[in-house]
This record gives C-alpha cells, sequence and structure tokens, in this order.
C-alpha cells in the first residue's frame, strides 16, 4: 500500500477459526468423539506452518465423521464463542458499505450458519464442502428432520481451501473484478499465504498467537478483541462517518487498541501513516 498516508480497504477477509472465533470447529467436533488430543496435534501443526493442510485434513475427518447434526453444534459453538467486538466491527463495515467476506478452512455449513449471523451473505463465504451418505435404503426418510441430523460424513471436496497455499485462490475469485484495495484478517499459515493478494495482511493473536504470523503479517492484533481491525480498515474518513452512529463505540475501542501496545504496525513508514491519519482525533 501507500505508504505515505493511511488509506480505507474496500473488500475485507475475514479467517473464521480462531479470528471470528475463539475456538477450532474441527477440534470441537472431535472433542464429541473423545479424540480431541490426536486431531488437535494435527490441527496445531498445519495452522502452524509445520504441515501442510493437504496432509491433515482427511485424516481428521476420517477420525471424526462427523453428522449434519454435529455440524449444527459446531455452528451454535462458533456463536457462543464468538470474539469480541467481531460482531460490532462487521455491522460497522457494512454500514460503511465495505463488502465483507469469510474465507475458511472449516466446514461449509457451521461457517455458512455462523456468517449468516453475523450478516455476512452466503456468496461472500467460502469452506470446506462435505459430502454425505444418502441413506439409500431408507430415503423415503430422506427429508424427516431427524434423519437429516443423523446423516454422516462421507467425503470431502478437495480444494484450495484443504491445502496451505490455497486462500490467495478463492481471495482472487471472490474480489474477481470488483474495485477497491483488499484487506485480509487471520491467525494462521494459510491466512498468511494470502499476503501475496492483498494490499495489508493483520494477523490476529487475540486466541492463538502464531511466531509465523506475527513475523510475516503487516500490522498484527495482540489482543483478544476485533476492535482495531475497524479503523485499520477504514481510516479516519470511516470515522468521520460513524460519528454520533451506534458505531462509534467500537470505533473508539478500537482506535485505542490500535494506538497502543496491543497492536503492532510493522515499519516505520506504516505506523507513522497511521499515527498522523489520526492525530487531530482527540
Amino acid at each position: 500500500m501507500d505508504e505515505t498516508r493511511w488509506t480505507s480497504f474496500d473488500l475485507i477477509f475475514f479467517d473464521c477459526d480462531s479470528t471470528l472465533s475463539a475456538i477450532e470447529g474441527i477440534d470441537e467436533l472431535a472433542r464429541f468423539k473423545g479424540k480431541e488430543w490426536r486431531v488437535g496435534v494435527l490441527t496445531e501443526k498445519a495452522m502452524n506452518g509445520d504441515l501442510d493442510l493437504s496432509e491433515v485434513y482427511g485424516k481428521r475427518l476420517q477420525a471424526i465423521r462427523p453428522t449434519r447434526g454435529q455440524l449444527k453444534a459446531i455452528e451454535q459453538r462458533y456463536w457462543e464463542t464468538i470474539v469480541p467486538d467481531a460482531e460490532a466491527v462487521i455491522a460497522a463495515l457494512r454500514f460503511l458499505g465495505k463488502q465483507v467476506f469469510i474465507v475458511s478452512g472449516g466446514l461449509a455449513e457451521p461457517v455458512r450458519g455462523f456468517g449468516k449471523r453475523l450478516g455476512v451473505p452466503p456468496e461472500n463465504i467460502r469452506a470446506v464442502e462435505l459430502e454425505y451418505n444418502e441413506l439409500s435404503g431408507d430415503w423415503w426418510r430422506y427429508y424427516q428432520p431427524e434423519t437429516r441430523q443423523r446423516q454422516t460424513y462421507l467425503d470431502y471436496n478437495e480444494g484450495p481451501l484443504t491445502v496451505s497455499s490455497g486462500k490467495p485462490a478463492i481471495i482472487q475469485s471472490l474480489a474477481g473484478d470488483k474495485h477497491g484495495r483488499r484487506l485480509m484478517i487471520g491467525d494462521g499459515a494459510s491466512d498468511l499465504a494470502a499476503r501475496s493478494v492483498v494490499d495489508l495482511f493483520i494477523g490476529f493473536g487475540g486466541v492463538v498467537a502464531r511466531e509465523k504470523v506475527m513475523n510475516g503479517a503487516d500490522v498484527f492484533i495482540h489482543q483478544n478483541s476485533l476492535a482495531p481491525v475497524l479503523p485499520l480498515a477504514v481510516g479516519p474518513a470511516g470515522y468521520a462517518r460513524v460519528l454520533g452512529t451506534p458505531h462509534q463505540t467500537v470505533f473508539d475501542k478500537g482506535l485505542a487498541l490500535a494506538q497502543s501496545t496491543a497492536t503492532t504496525i510493522k515499519g516505520d513508514e506504516l505506523s507513522t501513516a497511521f499515527k498522523k491519519a489520526f492525530e487531530q482525533i482527540p
């Protein structure tokens, strides 16, 4: 980005697990089956960049074999463990006319349901689709709610979100020919891989602070709050528009955190540009 002044961003991409929500959905599914340790080790290695996601994705799902009912429970767990200020930040971004996206290596059904609660349209959400058994011997019961809840995992659709380097392709696809500058927020190595296709990458360490992400990010949030994302994303022009609205509260909180040790803005030019942008604001 032009580091002589701080400009706003138009396309805002969020990771889901350990960024918008404090859990890793697949680890929660493993807990249902008593396999949290085995699956959690694989997740941590992938998020830290020690293993490629492609090496662990299928192994984790085979160990868990989740049902549709269990995935619905994960959607609720996402909501119960939402990261502080996530809902308010997304509401403010939408109020300001920004396009908000969720790009997740999590499972599509709970991520979509969680995103919908946050006001993110389904067409702006990408996650990993599962295939289920069709209960072929009892096809007449397929549409009964209790039957659908018992459907179990059969396979997953391999693609960019099941490998560690895949998020850039998804972001490029979602952005398409949409005008505007891009910003990505995430906690893991697969999120950091997107730095090459966005104008600013914010590492989030409020749930888990990963050294590789901390070192590679343009900005790193240490606090367990997404409030700093708002001033970083929309700049002083955005602040002028939220003054006197219900969104001012989260902006004020975010600005205070962004200007404190809770947030690290890398490089003298970038940090000076942000400081100067808001120096007239009391």
